[in-house]
């Protein structure tokens, strides 16, 4: 495989491990106080804005012809980081 190829893979494997990641987070939502499931709502509502941009991105990423491969990996890159971001602060927010 080419570095094209390795990045891709890499990629979609991340995209749905943060999904899975996602998904765990709302263990505990029944539990939690109505403000503290207000704010969840709205953490996981941009969580989720989050990832359809980042597949979006994905999408295009895999698309790119080789000269504009570059500047889509690098949105991708920006994209995976504010998944990744958010998939953390909701963790440490929403900790039992």
């Amino acid at each position: 495989m080419g570095l094209r190829e390795d990045y891709q893979a890499t990629m979609e494997k991340q995209l749905n491990d943060w999904k899975v990641q996602a998904e765990h987070l709302k263990v505990g939502f029944d539990q939690m106080e109505v403000s503290a499931k207000d704010q969840y709502n709205k953490s996981l509502e941009m969580l989720r804005v989050k990832q359809g941009e980042a597949w979006e991105n994905f999408d295009k990423l895999k698309s790119a012809s080789e000269s504009a491969w570059g500047q889509f990996r690098a949105g991708m890159d920006k994209a995976g980081g504010e998944v990744k971001s958010a998939i953390e602060n909701m963790s440490s927010s929403f900790k039992k």
